[in-house]
């Protein structure tokens, strides 16, 4: 007894260790000041965190398995000191890994002059006296809004609050990070509620909380995928807990903020027999998008094209999509491809009645390596979910994302975007390398239990 609870010491220790050791890595990304003129630093400091980041990963996982009945209050108070820390180190910088947060200040900015963000482009030359010194950072000109009216409704009121504080656009761009990185805050508490209810032990949460993806992400280039994020992990502590209308507003929420988790409702509403497990509780749904979706109320058909180049259209940082295109030869086959792998996917986990936690990561993770983009951010829609399930091949993939940032050179010095370039397979051979050693693995497992059972 005393030798494992020294042994848990010595590793309560390491994560010690290892937390100042990411927190000095910060530190060091932080001196750089504007990262957008030191992109290769940033991108070496960013790998750094995340290998040291997967050693917590690793040891927090090994204090489970040594000891099940170890009380995690002080280990909870570590990781939420952690997870605080490293946010607020990284908070100051400003956004230089995206311009989306100049986006998002436009938007918001239109609306409150009147505009609606799904009929007008930041090119339309009857807006032009919005243009000011951000004008060079606001992406994506000639189309119109791709966000959930949830975000429209956030983006809106968040200009108003910016504005009111500060004339300078630039810090009311700045500003714009803030909803996002409370929502982040929103995904470690609910998170943890959700291990809890789920009877799994708290300190999971690190595997969240301390990722330096989220960190940067969030607190440093505001994207606002926290929200959905948010909103999903809610959805899944009130199925947890049985409250499943709730669990479909929650759902309805996220998907209002950003289109992909309507790919779960599905994967709620579950199937039994010849009908839906869940077949009227999705309800709430209609009424909810239904009062969110009013004040925008006009034809979005150019918007709904414009978000199928998610699955085909443009690549960046894609891998099986890669695969897709070769093999149809043409981009909208490829497109319609992707589009009925993914929902086969989801109708396989549906129907084969897969945990709920593991049926969404299923879903996601699909979705993220068959479409023709991955940026970085995106897989912080899985992190979550790799608290229930941290297979190392997915826990892998978040760390070495940040070369999919190696884009921003030719953009910065040339002004050329290629999203889609050989280093990407830096990332995508190791992940999935280890996938498939993984399942390789797993598979001899079973056949030798298989064996074992037959001669006993």
């Amino acid at each position: 007894m005393k030798t494992e609870q020294s042994r848990i010491s010595v590793t309560l220790t390491s994560l010690v260790t290892l937390a100042a050791l990411l927190e000095i890595i910060l530190i060091l990304t932080r001196r750089l000041g504007d990262l957008r003129g030191h992109l290769v630093q940033a991108i070496v400091l960013f790998l750094l965190s995340s290998i040291v980041y997967i050693v917590c990963a690793y040891l927090i996982l090994r204090i489970e398995k040594a000891n099940k009945s170890i009380k995690y209050n002080r280990l909870w108070i570590l990781i939420a000191a952690g997870a605080a820390l490293f946010r607020l180190t990284v908070w100051p910088l400003p956004p230089a890994l995206s311009d989306d947060l100049f986006r998002y200040r436009w938007e918001g900015k239109l609306q409150v002059y009147g505009g609606n963000p799904y009929q007008v482009r930041p090119n339309d030359p009857e807006w032009a006296h919005l243009r000011d010194a951000t004008w060079d950072r606001v992406g994506s000109k000639d189309f119109k809004a791709g966000y959930g009216p949830l975000t429209e409704i956030l983006l809106r009121w968040t200009y108003r609050a910016a504005s009111a504080v500060t004339p300078d656009s630039h810090l009311q761009a700045f500003w714009f990070k803030l909803p996002f990185a409370l929502f982040d805050l929103g995904v470690i508490l609910a998170l943890r509620a959700l291990l809890r209810a789920r009877g799994l032990p708290e300190a999971r949460v690190l595997i969240y909380a301390w990722s330096p993806l989220p960190v940067m992400e969030f607190w440093n280039s505001g994207h606002n995928d926290s929200m959905a994020v948010f909103f999903v992990v809610l959805a899944l502590l009130a199925a947890a807990k049985e409250r499943w209308t709730w669990a479909f507003g929650a759902l309805t929420l996220a998907a209002a903020a950003k289109i992909w988790p309507l790919l779960l409702f599905p994967i709620f509403a579950g199937w039994c027999g010849r009908r839906p497990l869940r077949w009227y509780q999705w309800w709430v749904c209609v009424p909810i998008l239904g009062a969110l979706c009013l004040p925008y109320w006009s034809d979005i058909g150019e918007n709904l094209r414009f978000m199928t180049g998610f699955l085909s259209g443009w690549r960046n940082n894609d891998s099986l999509y890669g695969v897709l295109l070769w093999l149809t030869g043409d981009v909208y086959r490829a497109k319609y491809t992707a589009f009925a792998v993914i929902a086969g996917v989801v109708v396989f986990v549906t129907f084969r009645r897969v945990p709920l936690e593991k049926a969404s990561l299923v879903a996601i993770v699909a979705t993220l390596m068959i479409s023709a983009n991955c940026h970085p951010w995106y897989l912080t829609w899985i992190l979550p979910l790799l608290a229930f399930y941290p297979l190392p091949a997915l826990l892998l993939w978040t760390a070495v994302m940040p070369l999919a940032y190696e884009v921003l050179i030719g953009w910065t010095i040339l002004g050329e975007w290629n999203g889609s370039t050989p280093l990407r397979w830096w990332i995508y051979v190791p992940v999935y390398g280890l996938l498939i050693f993984g399942w390789l693995l797993r598979l001899r497992e079973t056949h030798h239990g298989t064996e074992t059972r037959a001669r006993y």
